[in-house]
């Protein structure tokens, strides 16, 4: 049910945002604005404040397990997506690449991290949050934008979403918290991160035209790919680890999620057809509400047996 409940707000935004694209209170440069707001602004506050948390060293242990564990299946989701979606680097093959490998953890994944395993289980989860943003901010970055170079790289690890994830790592092992009136004006703004995140998916998939989200068989098998094939692989790479119940079915979870919106915004900001992008989005997370609960069930499963 939390899957659900997720997958119809996110959609419920979507919509708004599709329907403020249709009346023209946004267009293709207000897309890209926000698209620049969440990236820069919104979107690294939140990623500094999921650090502003207190520590155990069974939650420590947690947060660098589901960091190591994270490591380990990137890697390996970046390989195969090469095998998977072969051909030209085209902009078509960038962002199917992008969509399989990258998943909409932060929506979709901590709510329900947060559901089952309390507030223990998303500062667990922060190490997998760290890994993410490192790949999606240096190899996301560069395979979209098409430059793969030194400049590159030192232009992604200077991001705001980096330098937020450097930030928030100090913070917490420091154990510096933000005074509360400042912690609370910066949640407001961090809060936005879903909403505009979803009011530019939704503007995007209207530029597309909504029909042909669900009529491109490609987009189905992206989104198989990403929410069933890569978590599987995934899950056998991490189970026989020698860690707690807890960090595994964590990671899994968030590796099971549909693809990450920020990969539209990334099309948008690069010009890499983000209408696809948006297609691809749409039918993976709809696909989600079925395959994330059957793969988390089939984990725990596995899991207890091992």
């Amino acid at each position: 049910m939390a899957v659900l409940r997720q997958t119809i707000i996110m959609f419920m935004i979507v919509v708004i945002g599709a329907l403020c694209y249709k009346t023209k209170l946004i267009n293709d440069d207000g897309k890209k604005q926000l698209s620049n707001l969440v990236l820069n602004v919104v979107n690294p506050l939140l990623i500094f404040l999921s650090y502003q948390t207190d520590m155990r060293q069974d939650l420590i242990e947690g947060f660098l397990w589901t960091t190591v564990m994270a490591a380990v299946t990137y890697t390996a989701f970046i390989l195969l997506s090469k095998v998977f979606f072969r051909g030209k680097e085209n902009t078509e093959t960038t962002i199917e690449r992008f969509s399989a490998v990258y998943s909409n953890f932060g929506f979709m994944g901590t709510p329900l991290i947060f559901g089952v395993f309390g507030a223990e289980g998303v500062f667990i989860q922060n190490g997998f949050v760290t890994v993410s943003n490192l790949f999606i901010w240096t190899h996301g970055v560069m395979s979209m934008s098409g430059e793969k170079n030194g400049k590159t790289v030192l232009r992604a690890l200077r991001s705001p979403a980096l330098i937020a994830v450097g930030a928030g790592l100090v913070c917490m092992f420091l154990r510096i918290r933000l005074p509360d009136i400042v912690s609370t004006a910066l949640n407001n703004v961090a809060e936005m991160t879903t909403p505009l995140a979803m009011i530019v998916a939704g503007a995007s998939i209207m530029s597309a035209g909504l029909l042909k989200s669900v009529k491109n068989p490609r987009v189905y098998l992206v989104s198989a790919v990403r929410l069933l094939l890569l978590p599987f692989i995934g899950l056998a790479l991490i189970m026989f680890m020698p860690c707690a119940e807890m960090p595994k079915l964590i990671t899994l979870i968030e590796f099971s999620c549909p693809t990450a919106a920020i990969g539209t915004m990334f099309a948008i900001k690069y010009d890499k057809k983000p209408e696809y992008a948006a297609q691809i989005f749409a039918v993976s997370t709809l696909l989600s509400a079925a395959a994330m609960p059957l793969m988390t069930m089939f984990g725990t499963v596995i899991l207890d047996i091992i």
